[in-house]
């Protein structure tokens, strides 16, 4: 569905874990969610006469409570560094979060594979990155 309504699925996967984090325990909250992103379907033009300098320091602000969690990550270990700075440049350069979603899903097995890890990643990480390969592969930008 989320690609039907132009989003991407990754961002349908996280307000999903937000709404599930806020205390949506019910298969309701997620309705109610849809109906009320439904409805902002028709506010979506009036929106856009908002300029970027408006909402850019709300952007911003976002951004920096995001950045919160790069403190869990194991830096002296490169396989856990690499494909995590990988993520954080190609969303702040493609200005795209689902392209960079996607190559954490291709540089986190790759990675793994070249330190002799192989064994550790999972099967399904193995499937996501060959199909997230794919998609770079075949994507036309």
């Amino acid at each position: 569905m989320a690609a039907l309504l132009g989003t991407y699925t990754a961002g349908a996967y996280l307000e999903t874990v937000a709404g599930i984090e806020a205390g949506g325990k019910s298969g309701f909250s997620a309705v109610v969610t849809a109906f009320l992103f439904l409805l902002t379907l028709f506010f979506a033009p009036l929106l856009t006469a908002v300029p970027a300098c408006a909402y850019g320091g709300a952007i911003i602000f976002v951004g920096l409570l995001m950045m919160s969690p790069i403190t869990t990550i194991k830096f002296n270990d490169l396989t856990e560094a690499i494909p995590v700075f990988g993520v954080i440049i190609l969303m702040s350069f493609t200005y795209n979060l689902g392209i960079g979603l996607t190559a954490g899903f291709v540089l986190y097995p790759l990675v793994q594979l070249l330190a002799g890890r192989a064994r550790q990643v999972k099967a399904g990480a193995w499937v996501l990155g060959a199909l997230a390969a794919l998609f770079f592969i075949f994507y036309p930008y």
